[in-house]
């Protein structure tokens, strides 16, 4: 189907990050480095679909040349989240609406399996740090940070990918939230919150909420014999248990929802500022980046 035009995001020059890792001085950037950058800009909607990425404007962000931007960028092209054309350059990739079912489809398949193995292999410590997760999320919405909540929304789901030890599996799912980080941004309902950049209204994504994930971490806890804090250990088998199939049914039925809340619908959306978007603090001064997703 035809993509929606979205306006092109003005760019402005930029530096090289300074003081990441309590160093002074401009910080050489691999390739790999740039890479996250871009993905994390996706994830934290810094970066909206149809956004133009100038190569010179990149290359002067990260005080590289032309020739590795363009190597990030087809990267990029192959995990479709850039969008190349000849003699346009690169663009963020606008997610169709027939990409997004199948996403979506794709990621009910993965996690599913991907709670059973969680189940398989976890301890008491692997379900508490999940806990913590959604405590540190419910604070960052408490709080009004947004880009803080995207990014640990995401990182329950890839918690139960690290502990589920599938590198398969783990490896799609990474590039599955990348694009779905997209695709929320392009079809999720619309929202005039505080935006996570700038002073424009933004796509605020509500839609990976904490109490979805508080439902499936119960399943899990009854799945395992993991008691809530406070109660008693229980006894119950791990693989095999009925609790075990509704772990991975709330898993499903969390992204079933997800999905059907999606608006096809939209609005054209707005490009950043690329200045803003990789010269924009995202931690305190001397505090080092934590590599973190979306939902």
């Amino acid at each position: 189907m035809p993509r929606r035009s979205v306006p092109e995001a003005a760019s402005a020059p930029a530096d090289a990050d300074l003081n990441l890792d309590g160093f002074e001085g401009p910080v050489v950037l691999s390739d790999d480095d740039i890479h996250e950058r871009i993905i994390d800009a996706v994830i934290d909607q810094r970066l909206l679909p149809g956004t133009k990425l100038v190569e010179d404007k990149l290359g002067q962000a990260f005080g590289v040349s032309r020739t590795r931007i363009r190597q990030v960028l087809i990267r990029l092209a192959h995990e479709q989240v850039v969008t190349l054309e000849p003699n346009k350059g690169a663009t963020v990739a606008q997610p169709s609406v027939d990409d997004a079912r199948e996403v979506f489809e794709a990621r009910a398949l993965i996690e599913g399996v991907l709670v059973q193995r969680f189940l398989e292999r976890a301890t008491p410590a692997d379900v508490q740090r999940l806990a913590e997760c959604i405590e540190a999320e419910e604070e960052a919405r408490r709080e009004g940070d947004q880009a803080a909540a995207l990014r640990l929304s995401g990182r329950f789901h890839l918690m139960i990918a690290e502990v589920a030890q599938h590198q398969t599996y783990e490896r799609m799912l990474r590039k599955l939230i990348s694009r779905t980080s997209l695709i929320l941004m392009s079809y999720a309902p619309t929202e005039r919150a505080r935006p996570v950049l700038g002073d424009a209204p933004v796509r605020w994504v509500d839609a990976c909420r904490c109490d979805a994930h508080r439902n499936v971490l119960s399943a899990l806890r009854q799945a395992g014999g993991w008691p809530e804090p406070g109660q008693p250990r229980v006894v119950a088998t791990r693989v095999g248990s009925a609790w075990m199939d509704e772990a991975t049914r709330r898993m499903r039925v969390h992204l079933h929802e997800i999905e059907s809340g999606l608006c096809f619908n939209q609005p054209e959306a707005s490009g950043n500022d690329l200045h803003d978007v990789f010269l924009a603090p995202a931690e305190g001064p001397g505090r080092k980046r934590q590599r973190i997703v979306s939902v």
